[in-house]
């Protein structure tokens, strides 16, 4: 096949059939129905791990959803497409490593999707990688850099690569500027920046995995307790730790 075709070809073509048969094998065993029935079997209040792979919760108030089949994965979805769930379903929603796979837009539209499908007053735990963590790190610490990815043969601006890139999986790196913004207009009134393990919503969205704490940009945001009204600001910032 790499006669044919490029590297970057195949990998994209690879993830497009595979989100295709997801979307598919759903219609054909019908998923929706299936997740309707099982959210009444799930306890108040109600969690959702959005991109959960191998660190889904067994816990009777969490629903692990996922791009991939993997250990306690309740659903495989395409998060590129609307999330299978009523407005307002969640309390808290979960979202690690995953905004950074999608396009701007994408990405945009995902924590719309977030914001939908949360009740009011409910939180949304998102961590990306920090891109200003990444780049400040090439200029002052480039060792400490190479040394975090455990890839001593590599230069500085190869890891730099990596995180921007990671063999085309990921589209775009956050920074808190930019998060910050996004989450403000996908209609949540309050956003937080926060740390590893620390925030201001409910303590049972805090399942951070260490091993990505010296990379990420973790950020906090709630919905409006009631819809604002018109020409009422949106978003109330309150920062909890500044770099």
């Amino acid at each position: 096949m790499l006669f044919l075709f490029s590297h970057r070809f195949l990998a994209l073509a690879r993830w497009d059939i595979h989100f295709l048969a997801v979307r598919l094998r759903n219609v054909l065993t019908g998923q929706d129905g299936r997740i309707r029935r099982f959210l009444d079997t799930r306890q108040r209040p109600t969690f959702l791990n959005l991109g959960s792979g191998p660190r889904g919760l067994e816990e009777g108030n969490w629903v692990n959803i996922d791009g991939y089949r993997d250990h306690n994965v309740h659903f495989c979805i395409d998060f590129s497409r609307r999330l299978p769930f009523a407005d307002a379903t969640f309390d808290g929603i979960f979202c690690e490593h995953v905004v950074e796979h999608f396009s701007l837009e994408q990405g945009r539209e995902l924590l719309r999707e977030i914001h939908r499908i949360l009740r009011p007053g409910g939180w949304a735990r998102i961590i990306v990688p920090d891109g200003a963590v990444v780049m400040r790190a090439y200029f002052d610490d480039p060792e400490r850099l190479i040394a975090h990815r455990g890839q001593r043969d590599r230069t500085a601006m190869q890891v730099v690569n990596d995180y921007f890139r990671q063999r085309y999986e990921h589209q775009f790196l956050y920074d808190w500027e930019t998060m910050e913004r996004m989450l403000s207009e996908a209609g949540f009134d309050r956003v937080c920046r926060c740390s590893f393990g620390e925030g201001r919503g409910p303590a049972a969205l805090r399942i951070d995995d260490r091993k990505y704490a010296w990379e990420s940009l973790y950020a906090e945001a709630r919905t409006p307790l009631q819809p604002a009204a018109p020409g009422q600001p949106g978003h109330e910032p309150a920062p909890l730790h500044k770099r």
